[in-house]
């Protein structure tokens, strides 16, 4: 037969409860604010957020300054545009621009691992973050976070409004 004889102090109790419960929910709120943070697909605040207007001049103004805008997240509206000499993982999210009596694709190069679930022309709403890549020369890259399928606009076609290529 055993007898086991503890002398419960409540003070000491409840202090021990107290900061267990403080850590458990510092521990909780850090966990579920790190998800938030490294999914930039939650962020509403984006540094470039590319629309119709704005598509050439975002290009311009990130090609112009790689240096100035790496890591700094970007989303885009285009849709799914590939070459040949492509690396695997890279693509397009391009329109259609009009610029004098020729029609041209213009875009971001991304790159994404899941790229090969995607078609040809198919619309993609991007985001990441711009890195430096190189093809053909340095160049800025959409290193992409999400990728989701969207409808064709109803205008596919952006107009060059800058002359200064």
């Amino acid at each position: 037969m055993y007898i086991l004889n503890i002398k419960m102090n409540y003070f000491k109790t409840i202090c021990c409860l107290v900061v267990l419960g403080l850590f458990l929910i510092g521990a909780i709120h850090l966990f579920s604010t790190d998800k938030l943070v490294l999914t930039s697909s939650t962020l509403e605040n984006y540094d470039f957020n590319v629309n119709e207007d704005n598509f050439v001049s975002t290009l311009e103004k990130i090609h112009n300054s790689i240096d100035e805008n790496v890591g700094k997240t970007i989303k885009v509206q285009g849709f799914y545009y590939t070459l040949a000499d492509f690396d695997k993982n890279f693509f397009i999210c391009g329109r259609y621009m009009v610029d004098g009596n020729s029609t041209k694709v213009a875009g971001f190069m991304s790159m994404y691992d899941g790229v090969m679930s995607l078609e040809e022309n198919e619309w993609i709403e991007v985001t990441g973050k711009i890195i430096k890549g190189n093809y053909n020369g340095e160049i800025p890259v959409i290193k992409v976070d999400t990728i989701t399928k969207i409808p064709a606009p109803a205008n596919m076609y952006i107009e060059q409004k800058n002359s200064n290529h």
